[in-house]
């Protein structure tokens, strides 16, 4: 299965969504193993050339094809949509050299982002996916320097036609759903929430006296901290207001730890007014952000009021992981405030309020033990909201978005044909149908059909039929193995059933209603297991390849059916069943559907060799 993403900020851009981003492409690779392109900005710090441009990539797996684009000062509008502008053309330009993904998916990193991921999604039929990060144009009115009507109501109407024309929208919130919603006129059942998150086994509680605490001189000092982005969404002011009424507090050091629009402004704010308690860290890599979160006692977390769902504080799931207390200034209605309040892990104050926001963190500063209760809280919580759930989330909606649009793009006429082939071949073996029932109640007086649980489009379970072949009770006896060669489980009866296919005539009916197609990969038993080298058992499910059969509708007979030995191992199997998925055509089916025939008249559907 091929993903491809469009979105401004990717490795190694430090910015939340850019990392969040890197996380989720390259545990979609390497843990799902999805084919993965990210269509992207230019690395940071690269000289910017202005010009439309595409170089390709490869970190982890993932193929990244860069746009080339300006770099200029995002506080103001100008150089803010001059990198929007820039980039959104290299990446029209990069939407030519995606190839044919099965799903595009677009962030919200410029907000028009979408407009070129749409269009590539339908130049090369693939299904659209909207996941939004950020809403707009509310998030435009944090600009200082830019208000226009005029270019709010473009970003609504945009963002009301990319999230109209999705084939699923992926809100980051449950209140940012609401939004999308009561604003933007979503449809309920399209709108998927999967949280943002941090990786509980990478940002796990440490020791307050650890080695970067010891070389900051925190050891000893109640540590307020804001780690993250340092933009214009945080009102960060409010946290240097609540420092200058604490400036008498020796024992308390604020620490804003990051880079951001809003640093520079920030750090000659503290010059002026003589806090000295205020210190500023960089962005600190991975491998340091463990003890760096490790070294502060205290987190503040804050929200510009009116933002509550139209941006989640991503950095909250980080402190959660760590295990750290924390305070936070937002909206009753933000995410932040109803999982603090679900799992008693913070304190609450309302956005803008120094005064409360001091008296918070004085009362922490006074009560070393809500400290560590709020603490433990907080890592409990985190598991919630740890990487890999967040990533399996996606990976099932998108294996969702993938089965629909491998439905869709098929000619209608494949199922015109099933629904009319398995119809009149059910009218017309209807008198063969009594005498292999006949046969079989004979044979050892057991049960005529078989049922058995298969798994089918999109990981949908179906009652899949046959005319018994085995001995009554094999599955319970022998469980869920593949068939072999001198297989003692198949009786008389079924062996000439199983020579000849028919004891497959039954799954007419499971073509006829759609469970099935003539066509496709072999529906395959839940958890089923299959002998390996050595005699080891394994489950199917770990097979590569296994998932993706699940993005067509399973068939009677396939590549694998006609051209593969019975006896290769399903590995080799399922690569047949993956070449007919890239491959797929009425025309092909066609030839299968008249190869099966052939090999039906010739008996020679048990054959370990070749077949015609």
């Amino acid at each position: 299965m091929k993903v491809c993403f469009f979105n401004r900020s990717y490795w190694p851009d430090h910015g939340a969504t850019g990392q969040l981003l890197t996380d989720l492409c390259e545990d979609l690779a390497a843990r799902h193993g999805f084919e993965v392109t990210v269509v992207c900005g230019e690395t940071p710090g690269r000289k910017p050339t202005g010009l439309p441009g595409v170089r390709r990539e490869w970190r982890n797996g993932v193929e990244i094809l860069r746009g080339a684009g300006t770099a200029f000062d995002k506080v103001r509008f100008a150089g803010r949509a001059a990198n929007y502008l820039s980039y959104f053309a290299s990446a029209w330009l990069a939407g030519r050299r995606i190839g044919r993904p099965d799903v595009v998916v677009a962030l919200t990193d410029p907000p028009i982002i979408g407009i070129a991921a749409r269009r590539a999604a339908r130049r090369t039929g693939a299904r659209f996916v909207q996941l939004c990060q950020d809403l707009f144009p509310e998030v435009t009115r944090l600009l200082e320097d830019f208000r226009s009507g005029l270019v709010d109501g473009a970003l609504e109407r945009v963002s009301r036609s990319l999230i109209g024309g999705a084939d699923r929208v992926v809100a980051v919130g449950e209140t940012m759903r609401d939004l999308l919603v009561q604003r933007r006129g979503a449809d309920p059942a399209r709108v998927a929430v999967i949280h943002n998150w941090a990786d509980c086994a990478a940002l796990a509680p440490r020791p307050k006296d650890n080695a970067f605490a010891r070389e900051h001189g925190f050891s000893e000092l109640f540590v307020v901290m804001h780690s993250g982005n340092v933009g214009l969404s945080q009102d960060l002011d409010t946290l240097l207001d609540a420092a200058a009424l604490l400036r008498d507090e020796r024992g308390i050091v604020f620490v804003v730890m990051g880079d951001g629009a809003r640093r520079a402004a920030l750090e000659a704010r503290t010059r002026v007014e003589g806090l000295a308690q205020v210190r500023f860290l960089p962005h600190q890599p991975t491998e340091r952000l463990r003890d760096a979160f490790g070294s502060a006692d205290v987190f503040v977390v804050s929200l510009k009021r009116g933002l509550a769902g139209s941006i989640v504080p991503s950095k909250l799931y980080g402190i959660l992981a760590a295990g750290r207390a924390y305070v936070a200034a937002v909206e009753p209605s933000c995410e932040v405030a109803s999982i603090t309040t679900k799992h008693d892990c913070g304190l609450l104050v309302a956005p803008g309020d120094a005064q409360a926001l001091a008296g918070r963190i004085l009362e922490l500063y006074g009560d070393r033990q809500l400290v560590r209760h709020l603490g433990d809280n907080a890592r409990r919580a985190a598991f919630a909201f740890d990487r890999p759930l967040q990533v399996d989330a996606y990976a099932r909606l998108l294996r969702d978005v993938a089965a629909t649009a491998a439905e869709s793009r098929p000619s209608r006429l494949k199922r015109v044909f099933d629904v009319s082939l398995a119809g009149r071949g059910l009218l017309l073996s209807a008198a063969l149908w009594a005498a292999i029932a006949l046969a079989v109640k004979t044979g050892d007086a057991g049960p005529v059909f078989y049922g058995q649980e298969r798994v089918g489009l999109g990981g949908r379970r179906f009652k899949g039929w046959k005319f018994r072949s085995m001995v009554p009770d094999a599955d319970r006896r022998w469980g869920p193995l593949q068939a072999s060669e001198n297989d003692r489980r198949v009786t008389p009866v079924g062996r000439l059933l199983r020579a000849t296919a028919m004891d497959e005539l039954p799954q007419l009916w499971n073509i006829f209603i759609g469970d099935m197609s003539f066509v496709g990969p072999r529906p395959l038993v839940p958890a089923e297991i299959e002998s390996r080298a050595g005699g080891t058992l394994g489950r199917l499910e770990d097979v590569p390849g296994y998932e993706l059969r699940h993005s067509v509708r399973p068939g009677l007979t396939g590549l694998a059916q006609v051209y593969a030995p019975r006896s290769i191992a399903r590995r080799q199997k399922f690569r047949y069943d993956l070449l007919y998925i890239r491959r797929r055509s009425f025309w092909l089916d066609l030839v299968l559907v008249a190869l099966s025939f052939w090999i039906t008249f010739g008996g020679a559907w048990e054959s370990r060799g070749r077949k015609f």
